[in-house]
C-alpha cells in the first residue's frame, strides 16, 4: 500500500550514511527493527488491526507470532462472544460494554418460553451458561483455553509493515516529517554505537550534546512525536489516521 507523506526506509538509510559517514555497512539490515523500536518509544508506531481464526488442539491455539502486548488482543469464541483472560475482572461475554454481551441470567427469566417471540429459550440458556467461567491464559505465543472448542477468533493490533524490494524485507511505515527523520537518524547512530562499534566523531561517553547521539535522540524524540501528531491532527482525512487506534474493540465488527 502506497500512501501520501510516506518516508521510505531507503531515504532514512541514505541520510544516516550521508550525515555520519559510517565506515561499515552491517548496520543497514538492522535499520527496520531499530526504526520500529524508535517509533514505539515515541508512541507513533503505525499499527493495523488483524483478525485470525486459529485452530484449537487440546485446548491450545498457537498464535503465529510473538504477543508483545497482551492488552492489545481480544479472543472470541465461535459465537462472537469475547473470552476473558483468567485474571480479567470480566466474565462470560461481558467485556465492559453493554453492546458486547449476550443475555444474562436475569434476562433469561423473562424470555417467552413458548417461543412466540422467536427466541429459543434453551439455545440462549446454553450460550450463557456455556460461557460462564470460560477464560484463557497466554503462555508465550500459545493461547490456552479452559474449555473445548475447534477454533477461536483472535483480533490484535500489529506493526504495520510493507515489503521493500530493495532491502528484501518487511519494513515499517514512516511518516514523512523532517523532525522525525532527524530523530530516527540519531537513534540509529545511537544503536550502532551501542553494539560496541566506534566512530571517529561521535561517542556515547561524550558530555557534549553535539557529539553524543543518545543526548540528541532524547532531545529530538518528544519534539518529533509532537510534530507528527500535530500534522496528523490538522489532516483528519489522512490515510495515516487509519494506522493509529485507541485500542478498543467491537466484537460485532468481527
Amino acid at each position: 500500500m502506497k500512501i501520501k507523506n510516506q518516508l521510505s526506509i531507503g531515504r532514512l538509510v541514505a541520510k544516516v550514511d550521508n550525515d555520519f559517514n559510517i565506515s561499515e555497512s552491517d548496520w543497514i539490515p538492522r535499520v527496520a527493527a531499530w526504526t520500529i523500536d524508535a517509533l514505539s518509544q515515541m508512541k507513533i508506531l503505525p499499527s493495523v488491526k488483524k483478525k485470525r481464526q486459529l485452530e484449537v488442539s487440546d485446548k491450545i491455539a498457537q498464535f503465529p507470532c510473538d504477543i508483545n502486548n497482551a492488552k492489545e488482543i481480544r479472543v472470541y469464541d465461535k459465537h462472537g462472544c469475547e473470552i476473558p483472560e483468567l485474571d480479567s475482572s470480566s466474565c462470560g461475554c461481558n467485556s465492559g460494554s453493554d453492546s458486547n454481551k449476550y443475555a444474562t441470567e436475569s434476562e433469561i427469566a423473562v424470555i417467552d418460553t413458548t417461543n412466540k417471540t422467536g427466541i429459543n429459550y434453551m439455545e440462549v440458556a446454553s450460550i450463557v451458561n456455556g460461557n460462564n467461567n470460560r477464560n484463557y491464559v497466554l503462555d508465550g505465543n500459545n493461547i490456552e483455553l479452559n474449555f473445548d472448542t475447534d477454533y477461536i477468533t483472535v483480533v490484535s493490533y500489529e506493526v504495520a509493515t510493507y515489503y521493500d524490494e530493495y532491502y528484501d524485507c518487511e519494513v515499517p511505515y514512516i511518516y514523512d516529517n523532517g523532525l522525525l527523520l532527524e530523530a530516527l537518524s540519531w537513534y540509529i547512530l545511537f544503536k550502532y554505537l551501542s553494539r560496541g562499534s566506534k566512530h571517529q566523531v561521535y561517542d556515547l561517553k561524550s558530555n557534549s550534546p553535539v557529539t553524543n547521539p543518545w543526548i540528541q535522540w532524547n532531545t529530538l524524540r518528544p519534539k518529533a512525536a509532537a510534530s507528527v501528531r500535530n500534522e496528523l491532527s490538522k489532516d483528519v482525512q489522512s490515510d495515516w489516521n487509519n494506522f493509529f487506534y485507541n485500542f478498543t474493540f467491537n466484537p460485532r465488527n468481527l
